[in-house]
């Protein structure tokens, strides 16, 4: 009997040892903190998120001249936010040059060289003044595709920096080692032929340049035809 006794004794007090420790868990357990409820408010925000409000101040490119950065000035601080540069179409119609907005960030992502270090993912971002929102997170990537095929001639009047030139109104993108090998002919040339893949434009990316850009599979200069590789 005493034996019973004393093994109720032991699941007795081992159940309140759990329960205890149940309850204190749950007590020690932080609540997320929600932002302006205009922004995505589903499941905890990441500790690392903030909100920032700012003055749009100019947009810039990546390498292959696709525009994938902002930079607002906030608190007489300039802050680059990086977006995926598929969004840019609809980011820069929300966030417009020399206009206040408002924006969720991540503070993660490569820095600036002009900014040391100060540089965030951009999640959301919503114009008062236009009644205009975009959440980014919404926006799924395309899908891969070749584009629009099409063939262009002309006299390329602009090179905009050392791997693309300007022909009939398209930017033609060439890769670095087949711009060095024909940039100097294509100086001389009388005449250009560019076959090639136009991207997309409902896909949501925005050339720096503003014009359509093209991705050529061959260039005639003058008579002679260069694949490129």
């Amino acid at each position: 009997m005493n034996k019973i006794l004393s093994k109720s004794k032991t699941i007795i007090l081992l159940t309140v040892i759990l329960a205890a420790g149940l309850l204190w868990y749950i007590l020690q357990k932080k609540e997320p903190i929600l932002l302006d409820n205009r922004f995505p408010s589903e499941g905890p925000i990441a500790d690392k998120q903030v909100k920032i409000i700012g003055t749009v101040v100019k947009y810039e490119s990546n390498r292959e001249g696709d525009v994938d950065k902002v930079l607002l000035s906030s608190n007489e601080k300039q802050i680059w936010l990086h977006f995926p540069p598929h969004t840019a179409h609809l980011v820069t119609a929300v966030a417009v040059i020399n206009k206040q907005v408002e924006a969720l960030v991540a503070q993660r992502g490569p820095i600036h060289k002009d900014n040391q270090g100060e540089v965030y993912e951009l999640k959301c971002i919503i114009n008062n003044v236009l009644q205009t929102k975009v959440n980014l997170e919404d926006i799924p990537a395309p899908v891969p595709k070749k584009g629009i095929e099409i063939e262009i001639e002309g006299i390329p009047s602009l090179h905009s920096n050392e791997n693309t030139l300007l022909l009939s109104g398209k930017m033609v993108t060439l890769p670095p080692h087949m711009a060095r090998e024909l940039f100097p002919l294509i100086n001389q040339a009388k005449i250009i032929t560019v076959k090639g893949f136009m991207r997309d434009s409902t896909d949501g990316f925005l050339s720096e340049s503003g014009f359509p850009v093209v991705k050529p599979i061959s260039l005639k200069i003058d008579r002679v035809v260069y694949k490129i590789r």
